[in-house]
């Protein structure tokens, strides 16, 4: 007799049978089920053995179920697909594809269209452990694809123009700076006295030549007015710069006498200058600092100042000549009226002979 817990042979057989396809039941549902596209190909030709719905929709308006790959799918014979189907099922190494393009039909004559997944075939077993079909999941991500693509191409149009500006910016600086060297060089070799001050305090930050000479081998790059040329203490030029700096208003100076100790020898020159002193403003409109242009005008100064004294010495001796002059007239007509009044006298009698005076004749 039998155990009570014990079952005949057949019965357990026929109990294995039910729980193995209670179990494939439960499989079959987690396929048919299951929001990823999943689908089993039976065999060497690769028959669709399975195809859930997430699969089937990958491709509404084909039939798929018991045909072969290449039947359902024939375009895709000239493709990489069949050729990795076939290394899967002779080696049974699992193939992972990532955005792996395939040009497929959605329908049955439909055109193909360039479809992008992410997928893995893995080997399926049979019960002698041998390699019996392939099971494939399978997921659609043409529109992730097509939208990172999509921003791939904005940001490589992106990085062009960058680029592009990048480029134009950097041909514009090295632009700005031929130009900047240009004007520093012609303001090096301009025949007038250029100078720039920065700031409120005047700090030399350019001199050319001409107005380096103005205090010799004296250095005054980079120092305040006031302590490059402190014998300009007392002289306007301090209260001129600073007015033109809080104004913002162009001072225009003509023949200014500036005392300056051109040889640095404690001994001030007497030299007069035409000069403008004109702000300059930053990129926020605020006056930052000062351009000097000035010209010596020293030689023609004192040339007008002697022919002005040449001028009035003649003047005093031009007034001297006239007085001469008027004198002379004066003279000449006190002369011209004794003249005239000798001529009007009666005529005067015949002399007698000499030493006797003249006597009128008596008749009788």
């Amino acid at each position: 007799m039998t155990s009570p817990h014990e079952a005949p042979a057949p019965l357990q057989a026929a109990a294995t049978e039910v729980l193995r396809q209670r179990a494939q039941a439960r499989l079959e549902r987690f396929f048919q089920q299951a929001p990823s596209p999943i689908c089993i190909l039976d065999g060497p030709s690769f028959v669709y053995e399975l195809v859930n719905p997430a699969y089937q929709r990958l491709f509404p308006g084909r039939h798929l179920l018991g045909k072969p790959v290449l039947a359902a799918l024939p375009e895709l014979a000239d493709q990489a697909i069949p050729g990795i189907l076939r290394q899967v099922y002779e080696t049974g190494e699992t193939f992972e594809g990532r955005e792996l393009l395939v040009p497929l039909a959605r329908a049955d004559n439909g055109q193909p269209e360039d479809i992008y997944f992410n997928f893995t075939y893995q080997a399926r077993y049979n019960e002698d452990d041998h390699i019996d079909g392939i099971l494939v999941f399978a997921n659609d991500v043409t529109d992730q694809v097509l939208a990172r693509q999509a921003v791939e191409r904005v940001n490589r149009d992106l990085e062009a123009r960058v680029a592009e500006r990048t480029q134009a910016v950097r041909a514009a600086q090295a632009d700005a700076e031929a130009q900047r060297k240009r004007l520093h060089d012609l303001l090096m070799q301009a025949p007038a006295l250029i100078c720039y001050f920065e700031g409120p305090e005047h700090i030399f930050r350019l001199v050319n030549p001409l107005y380096q000479q103005l205090v010799g081998d004296r250095p005054i790059q980079d120092l305040p007015i006031s302590q490059a040329m402190p014998e300009l203490a007392g002289q306007p030029i301090f209260g001129l710069l600073a007015e033109v700096y809080r104004t913002g208003k162009s001072f225009y100076a003509n023949e200014m006498l500036v005392q300056l100790d051109h040889a640095n020898t404690g001994t001030l020159g007497n030299n007069y200058y035409n000069f403008v002193y004109q702000a300059t403003r930053n990129a926020a409109g605020d006056i930052d600092g000062i351009l000097v242009f000035a010209f010596e005008v020293t030689t023609q100064v004192v040339s007008r100042q002697k022919l002005e004294k040449s001028e009035q010495h003649l003047q005093s001796l031009n007034q001297q000549l006239l007085s001469i002059n008027t004198e002379v007239w004066a003279a000449n007509a006190e002369i011209q009226l004794m003249n005239e009044a000798l001529a009007k006298l009666p005529a005067a009698a015949a002399p007698t002979t000499a030493g006797n005076p003249t006597a009128s004749t008596n008749p009788d």
